[in-house]
């Protein structure tokens, strides 16, 4: 059985096909592992950001999903916002977030998070890839981590209040649980997420970077 309180991990896959507690248990891991697959700048929200949009389209076992709001965040803070990949240290949750420069536009993240879901803990390990365009986008794919898939990329636009920040993203879960389940955690999840991120870059709209200055 799974424990309370105890981290889960989620690349424990090893069912015991000879006990129904060993599947039972293994499935509700599967599912909890599902809830906060998100990478970047996430951490689960009290209430939803106002002017929020998020849409999330399912064909076959893909997840296509999308969402944009506005921030008072000048278009270079924003790009420095999203950039700050060891401050996601500074979110509830993240355990570690060490970022590794590749090349000029290259960073390699590993990202160590626990989550809490109901009564249990999850842990989820993630390696992901970015590539920066200045101030314009940033764009990501997992190398390795608890989904088959995960990418994506950050769109900045200028707005006279700020900027816009729209996010595009294609997500394949490594489960068994029947997807018309994953398709509820999913919506509700991406929500909660990007409402964390669009509150969190509010609370950055005064402290602007030195290289925005001027």
């Amino acid at each position: 059985m799974v424990g309370i309180g105890r981290p889960i991990r989620c690349d424990e896959r090893v069912i015991a096909a000879s006990s129904w507690l060993g599947i039972i248990g293994a499935m509700i891991k599967r599912i909890l592992c599902l809830l906060p697959f998100l990478a970047s700048h996430m951490a689960w929200g009290d209430g939803h950001y106002r002017g929020l949009q998020v849409e999330v389209v399912r064909d076959g076992p893909m997840y296509a999903f999308s969402a944009s709001f506005a921030t008072p965040l000048t278009k270079c803070a924003a790009y420095h916002f999203l950039t700050d990949y060891e401050g996601a240290k500074n979110l509830p949750g993240v355990v570690e977030s060490a970022a590794y420069r590749q090349s000029a536009n290259t960073v390699r993240v590993e990202r160590t998070a626990d989550e809490r879901i109901l009564f249990f803990n999850v842990r989820l390990h993630s390696v992901m890839e970015y590539t920066e365009r200045p101030y314009d986008r940033i764009t990501f794919t997992q190398l390795a981590g608890d989904s088959k898939t995960f990418q994506g990329q950050w769109d900045i636009e200028p707005n006279e209040q700020g900027s816009t920040l729209r996010f595009k993203g294609l997500w394949e879960p490594d489960t068994l649980i029947p997807l018309f389940i994953v398709d509820h955690f999913a919506k509700n999840g991406l929500i909660d997420k990007f409402s964390a991120i669009a509150k969190f870059a509010e609370k950055r709209k005064d402290i602007l970077p030195t290289r925005c200055a001027g």
